[in-house]
């Protein structure tokens, strides 16, 4: 797919993750409102390998910290991964609730969007989420993706969006 690069917005930096960042991986991954659409948190038998495989460098794979220009503080992670269809490649965000309504997740997803764009040419890019995730559904919209179809899997109405 290509080399990931730090990225940045008016009020955003994307940043590669770094040991130091663990910690806040492990809180998102086991907070229950922000796993709520996301399957729910994750195990502490499949804790450790979810954290660790963000830090893992694939070429199928590439995620982003989220952090404040200003503040410095960490607010959520972005990547872009093999979608599980195996055809596409996924849009997929987790922003920590404190960030929630700050307009920080469109941000950075909508400069993730013209990064997939410009610099990797992706032809598509899809995000899932469930029909029940109002807010999410909003947000890939306001980035101008599009409802594509909707399908029943991991226990919930699914909704993919492309663009």
């Amino acid at each position: 797919m290509g080399r990931q690069r730090d990225l940045v917005t008016e009020r955003l930096h994307l940043r590669d993750l770094v040991a130091s960042d663990r910690a806040f991986v492990k809180a998102l991954l086991t907070d229950d409102d922000v796993r709520r659409f996301l399957g729910g948190p994750i195990p502490a038998a499949r804790l450790e390998s979810a954290v660790s495989a963000y830090f893992v460098s694939r070429n199928e794979a590439m995620a982003w910290l989220v952090e404040s220009k200003d503040t410095r503080q960490l607010l959520g992670l972005i990547s872009i991964s093999d979608h599980v269809d195996g055809r596409d490649f996924e849009l997929s965000y987790q922003f920590r609730t404190e960030s929630w309504g700050s307009g920080f997740a469109t941000e950075a997803a909508k400069r993730i969007l013209q990064y997939a764009q410009e610099d990797l040419r992706l032809d598509r890019l899809i995000a899932e989420t469930q029909a029940a995730n109002t807010a999410s559904r909003r947000l890939l919209e306001r980035i101008g993706m599009k409802e594509a179809r909707r399908l029943h899997r991991f226990g919930a109405e699914q909704v993919i969006y492309a663009r």
